[in-house]
């Protein structure tokens, strides 16, 4: 359970759509938690899958040009300013290429019984999205957060009734 006086974004259902879904992240790796009873869905992403490879958008007319920027700036000649640093500022190209996805880790789970008390949530405190239901007397809690010093995504799934847990877990690209 969330301890009090944390900020919580909690929902009594699982997410229908991408934008629904909870995010959490490192910085580098990210995932879309979308907190589904029998099949869920996490979207991961990392940030060097980018269409194409590495690529250097250096502008190499903007370091020659940042104290004429900030003298412009300075003087409040903020159009002028703007206009300059458009020009010598900004990446080559200055659009960023199109992003692709990971992919998605999928878990399907097997239960007896309905599920009640069902509950998602994502600790802004801690980072952690958690989504926890009961299914007859078992209750169930996955979190799924990630760790910068680790450079991981991790999913930790648990019951306290031994040997409910029935998983089948599949990625897909």
């Amino acid at each position: 359970m969330t301890p009090p006086n944390t900020l919580t974004l909690w929902y009594q259902k699982p997410a229908e759509e991408w934008t629904a879904a909870l995010p959490v992240g490192n910085g580098r790796l990210g995932a879309m938690v979308f907190g589904s009873v029998e099949r869920e869905r996490i979207q991961l992403n990392e940030e060097t899958l980018w269409d194409g490879g590495p690529r250097d958008t250096t502008n190499p007319k903007a370091l020659a040009a940042l104290p004429k920027v900030q003298q412009l700036l300075f003087e409040d000649k903020n159009d002028e300013a703007t206009k300059l640093a458009g020009e010598t500022m900004l990446g080559i190209p200055e659009r960023i290429k199109s992003y692709q996805s990971l992919g998605e880790l999928v878990l399907d789970f097997t239960h007896d019984g309905e599920v009640t008390d069902y509950r998602r949530e994502l600790n802004l405190d801690t980072g952690i999205a958690r989504t926890t239901y009961r299914c007859g007397d078992a209750t169930f809690t996955r979190e799924v957060f990630a760790t910068a010093v680790d450079a991981l995504i991790v999913v930790r799934i648990e019951c306290d009734r031994a040997e409910q847990l029935n998983i089948r877990a599949t990625m897909t690209r």
